[in-house]
């Protein structure tokens, strides 16, 4: 520093040239002198306004100070006397990245590497760029390309001064002439170990992360980036099995807080609190639940439901069920139609259901003595009219209380929805059934719609009603798998138009401030129907373990359906694809599943136990299920990019 401090006085006395500003201006910020820095680059833009250098000095000074406004300005002046200039493109681009202006950090960002291919640092805030927009793919490519290209730099700095060593160990020292590339090496990795952790690739994301464990990018001082790593490196050990470690590791966070009054961040608490819970941890994780909600309350709020359900279980879900609604004289009203596969397997499904509907003031009563529908794919295919008098048996006992029917399953609306939709126009077949309905003194009169549940809450109640009812953005990265039989045959489904292109449950998935993601195969079967699962169960694996690899490579974090059968597939499915193809796959998935009446009633703030989502650990005598608790984990996502804009030491 008394180096420093002479310099700075020699340049005070005989600084003239814009150069000798220019360097008076770095050693102040060296010093952190911002005020005497800016004075400095203020000269040089006074002494030569034709002068690109005095811009580019004020707009890396205002980065350093985060005053965007002020960086877009100079690195605008600058580039309007160079416009091919690459250190005001990625100013510009900095500064509209960091304020969210995605298309105009791209335009610049473009043009950057137009002029200047191969870049690292231009290819690491492409990356970051659609890290930020969500696209998994063109993040993964020039995180990857930036990469690299520094391990080939590295490499050759090596060989040239005879060293050997591994590329992270060389760039992670702080006294090494390549740190200031190094910065960006670490921020790469830990974007690249990220987006692995989102495709549930936890292994490979682990072994991204401790390459940065001694990084002097994620040291303790840079707290918020310390926290990111270390949270990471828990859930990603979390999903490995490495409970001890993930513990250890979320408490190096935590200790770190208590013993240097830092703020730790609630989402930490949150974690914690999930990986006490699965491991039956129950008080250890209530003390983790009250510290989330101390530090954000709307993060954690049923406090109450948590105490009740430990205390009470199921006879406290039972209670909430019996008091729903049952009619509302002004609203609409359904009779609920349960099928076979719901309340077999999936019956917090029929609750969660329930629980929106209640929270949406529709009256809810039994479809009472109700059969199978029965199944489209299966029953249709060898009897026709036992099919059709079978499906017109359960909507005559809606008729009976005349209220449409409510249907949660793809196959089982397929079933009903045609049967009535035959039966109301073709009076030679609705003849036929009312002769065989006669023996058990019933009759199909078509005076009733069989309407699926995603129908009813987007048409019946509403988009505009459910999102006045939402109160908790969730933020996820969601696949949506429509089904087949709610969209096709579409003569007779209310989305006619809409076949090819659905937008209906995207629509309501986004609601909850979730991200539809695009993929693959969208529309794609999920591999069960048509008696294909109970057939020939490991092509129809086959087809499901397609639609799970192209989610995988879309980086979701749910997948959400609208069907109970589908719902099975994508559950089950993936834990007998985990052991069936165990050699094909290169990891095991582990997507969580959730039914839309969960994630909306999670976005309505209805308690995780009511909507099956949160469920009592280590249950016993129960079908396996692929973990839904992963949800209200998360991984921190966002650092604090300030270090690539501090000067090297």
């Amino acid at each position: 520093m008394e180096e420093v401090d002479k310099k700075i006085l020699h340049l005070r006395r005989y600084a003239e040239s814009i150069e000798d500003l220019s360097e008076l201006g770095d050693l102040y910020i060296e010093q952190k002198k911002y005020l005497e820095a800016r004075y400095y680059f203020e000269k040089m833009i006074e002494k030569d306004p034709t002068n690109i250098l005095g811009y580019l000095k004020r707009g890396y000074l205002a980065l350093i100070l985060e005053n965007y406004r002020d960086a877009n300005n100079h690195y605008y002046e600058a580039l309007k006397l160079d416009g091919k200039n690459i250190e005001a493109l990625i100013g510009l681009a900095k500064v509209h990245l960091m304020c969210n202006g995605f298309e105009k950090a791209l335009f610049y960002l473009t043009s950057a590497n137009k002029f200047s291919p191969g870049s690292p640092e231009i290819l690491f805030y492409l990356g970051f760029l659609h890290f930020k927009r969500h696209e998994i793919y063109y993040a993964e490519k020039f995180l990857n390309e930036a990469k690299e290209i520094l391990k080939q730099e590295t490499n050759v700095k090596n060989k040239k001064d005879g060293i050997k060593k591994n590329v992270g160990k060389e760039i992670k020292n702080k006294n090494n002439k390549l740190y200031s590339k190094s910065k960006i090496w670490a921020y790469i990795s830990f974007f690249l170990g990220t987006i692995e952790a989102q495709k549930g690739l936890y292994q490979n994301a682990l072994n991204e992360f401790t390459l940065l464990e001694d990084h002097p990018v994620f040291d303790p001082i840079n707290f918020i980036n310390f926290q990111a790593l270390w949270n990471n490196i828990a859930l990603a050990q979390f999903r490995l099995g490495e409970i001890s470690y993930a513990e250890v590791a979320l408490k190096k966070i935590i200790d770190y807080t208590e013993s240097n009054s830092k703020k730790v961040n609630s989402i930490t608490w949150l974690n914690l609190a999930i990986l006490y819970w699965t491991q039956d941890q129950l008080e250890e994780a209530k003390k983790a639940f009250d510290e989330v909600r101390k530090l954000d309350p709307t993060l954690w709020p049923w406090k109450k439901q948590l105490q009740n359900y430990t205390t009470h279980g199921a006879e406290w879900l039972k209670n909430n069920l019996n008091n729903m609604l049952k009619e509302n004289p002004e609203g609409v009203n359904v009779a609920m139609y349960l099928g076979c596969v719901i309340p077999n397997r999936y019956p917090f499904i029929d609750a969660a259901t329930r629980s929106v509907l209640n929270a949406l003031k529709v009256g809810v009563v039994e479809l009472e003595g109700a059969g199978c529908c029965p199944a489209p794919g299966v029953f249709r295919s060898f009897d026709i009219d036992t099919w059709l008098t079978l499906g017109a048996r359960n909507i005559t006992i809606a008729e009976d209380i005349k209220r449409n029917l409510c249907i949660m399953c793809n196959g089982c609306y397929g079933t009903l929805n045609d049967v009535n939709t035959e039966l109301k126009h073709n009076s030679e077949k609705r003849d036929f059934v009312n002769s065989k309905l006669k023996e058990i003194g019933k009759e199909f009169k078509g005076i009733v719609d069989a309407e699926h549940l995603v129908w009813i809450l987007y048409n019946d109640v509403g988009i505009e009603k459910i999102k006045k009812m939402i109160t908790r953005n969730l933020g996820l990265k969601v696949a949506v798998h429509y089904g087949c039989h709610i969209l096709k045959p579409t003569h007779n489904k209310p989305w006619k138009d809409d076949f090819e292109t659905p937008t209906f449950l995207d629509e309501l998935v986004e609601l909850t401030g979730c991200t539809s993601v695009d993929y693959r195969d969208k529309l794609m079967c999920c591999g069960a129907g048509g008696g294909l699962r109970g057939s020939e169960k490991e092509v129809s694996l086959d087809f499901t373990r397609d639609k799970l690899e192209s989610m995988r490579k879309a980086g979701v974090d749910i997948i959400v359906d609208c069907c109970p059968f589908c719902h099975l597939q994508f559950d089950l499915g993936q834990m007998e694809i985990n052991s069936i193809y165990k050699d094909q796959i290169s990891a095991p998935f582990s997507i969580p599943v959730l039914y839309i009446t969960q994630l909306l009633g999670l976005a309505m703030g209805i308690d995780p136990f009511s909507l099956g989502i949160l469920r009592y650990p280590k249950r016993k005598g129960v079908p396996p299920f692929t973990p839904v608790d992963p949800i209200f984990t998360h991984l921190e996502r966002d650092l604090d990019l300030s270090a690539l804009n501090q000067p090297t030491n």
